[in-house]
């Protein structure tokens, strides 16, 4: 199944918000993805590894700009 980038977008956005707040970062794209009736298990696994990755991309440069040590961003 195609998942449309909006859907991605808002999981990048759900993870991210979970990592702010100490929160579940599955338990946040899930209801993500049950908002867009995106059901199939295949089809939710894709969708948290690709948000996953890009929200640790963004993740680390909120860490370059806050100014933590490279030896610290993985």
């Amino acid at each position: 199944m195609f998942i449309k980038d909006h859907i991605i977008d808002e999981a990048i956005e759900a993870i991210v918000t979970a990592r702010e707040f100490c929160g579940s970062e599955k338990e946040a794209v899930v209801d993500v993805l049950n908002d867009h009736n995106i059901c199939e298990r295949e089809d939710r696994e894709k969708v948290f590894k690709i948000a996953n990755f890009r929200a640790n991309g963004r993740w680390n440069k909120f860490k370059r700009e806050a100014g933590v040590d490279e030896r610290h961003i993985f």
